[in-house]
């Protein structure tokens, strides 16, 4: 009895420290990190950067132009194309937001005669009026929608101040990030080659498949998301223009810059643009709203496909798994690289599973392990190359050793049964044609 009792004690003990150190080490994280902001932007300009060129720079180099050259014209591009992107972008984000919230207040003010039209013009409102008080609803909801706007507003001015003071080491902070790109992007072939060195023969293919894992899953997701989300952006805008939206360019940029948020994002920013509207009209607000949602499916199912056939798929259930826990874990921001990090994920497994079982998970009818399965000469599996996914992409990667895939080829696709039905319809046609030539 006295035994279990001690037991419990020194159970109960453990877990409270170690709660206390995982909260100690938690704020340690957290102040390191501030301290290291300057040196995270730098980290982060450079590496995206130097990610974003390298096809360029790649390109350049295998018409036999100097790496160095190319490294710098393709960080040079990259930072040219981001100033005019963001040139673009952020007068029209700036200005439309100041004429948003100074015109907020007055359309808060007159949500009470709003309603009042409401219950006058039609019965049901009416039919509501009798039970709810109208008066006292719409008075919360000035009161609310007052005080988040005088947050807004604070938040931005608060936020301003310190950034404008800061302006100078932020521009010096990012320019010794695109000399760093530069470095990077120039000697990569040459560092990878020094590391697979130390590491030896043996790691040296888990480090390439690691390296192509990532930089596969990473970029093909920035890559997807960054084009769907100017497409996205585009049409939301036109769209919010044909509505007659006042605020169609903030409102379309919202969308662009929402939809790097997976799942949740397009229908925020489409709750935020019909609620905006819903001030100035309710015909506006339900062909805003009506525009929101044509542009999504446009970018969904007509665009997203046709992008992301060279990205690893990642099936519904793993999408939206990895964004709760990203989210839970990391805010927003862990939302956003929930994506990447499940491919990355994905490609480690695949390739660690098949070299160590012998056997294939990658197939093309497949749910949570679909993609394009590779063979050698003898039949088997290449584990390499089903992490990496598809063919085409294969080719352009950092491959494994040599001696892992170079006869490594990819398994006959089935036909689609689209094909199949479309083939159907065609030889019926071409046989009622014939008959009705004889005739």
């Amino acid at each position: 009895m006295g035994q279990s009792r001690e037991g419990g004690a020194r159970l109960a003990f453990v877990r409270v420290w170690t709660v206390v150190g995982v909260l100690v080490v938690a704020a340690v994280v957290l102040a390191v990190l501030d301290r290291l902001s300057s040196v995270l932007l730098f980290l982060a300009v450079g590496c995206l950067a130097a990610y974003v060129a390298s096809p360029l720079v790649n390109l350049l180099s295998r018409h036999r132009v100097p790496r160095g050259v190319a490294s710098i014209v393709g960080v040079v591009v990259v930072a040219l194309a981001v100033v005019l992107l963001f040139s673009l972008i952020i007068p029209l984000f700036f200005s439309q937001m100041t004429d948003l919230l100074s015109d907020l207040p007055a359309r808060i003010s007159g949500l009470g005669s709003w309603a009042a039209g409401l219950e006058r013009q039609y019965d049901l409102f009416q039919q509501i009026g009798e039970y709810v008080d109208t008066g006292a609803l719409v008075s919360s909801l000035q009161s609310m929608l007052t005080g988040l706007v005088s947050a807004l507003l604070s938040a931005i001015s608060n936020g301003l101040v310190p950034a404008v003071s800061n302006i100078a080491s932020t521009v010096f902070t990012v320019f010794l990030g695109l000399v760093f790109a530069f470095w990077l992007v120039c000697d990569y072939p040459r560092i990878n080659e020094e590391i697979c060195l130390v590491l030896g023969p043996r790691r040296a293919d888990d480090y390439r498949v690691t390296l192509a894992v990532v930089s596969r899953s990473v970029g093909g997701y920035l890559r997807s998301t960054l084009i769907d989300s100017l497409i996205q952006g585009s049409l939301a805008c036109v769209g919010f223009m044909l509505a007659g939206h006042p605020y169609a360019g903030l409102m379309g940029v919202l969308s662009g810059v929402l939809n790097f948020v997976p799942v949740v994002g397009p229908s925020v920013s489409a709750i935020i643009a019909t609620g905006v509207a819903l001030f100035y009209s309710p015909t506006m607000a339900f062909w805003t709203m009506v525009a929101a949602m044509v542009a999504q499916n446009v970018t969904d199912n007509l665009i997203v496909p046709r992008i992301n056939q060279s990205t690893m798929q990642i099936h519904p259930v793993l999408s939206l798994l990895a964004i709760m826990v990203g989210s839970a874990l990391m805010g927003p921001l862990g939302m956003v690289v929930a994506i990447p990090l499940c491919a990355i994920a994905k490609g480690l497994f695949v390739f660690y599973f098949e070299t160590r079982s012998g056997e294939q998970i990658v197939s093309y009818d497949g749910a949570l392990f679909r993609g394009t399965p590779f063979h050698d000469g003898e039949g088997r599996p290449v584990p390499a190359s089903d992490a990496l996914g598809e063919e085409r992409f294969a080719e352009s990667e950092i491959m494994p050793a040599p001696r892992d895939r170079a006869d490594a080829t990819a398994a006959p696709r089935p036909d689609s049964p689209w094909k199949r039905l479309w083939d159907r319809l065609g030889a019926r046609r071409g046989g009622g044609d014939d008959s009705g030539a004889e005739s």
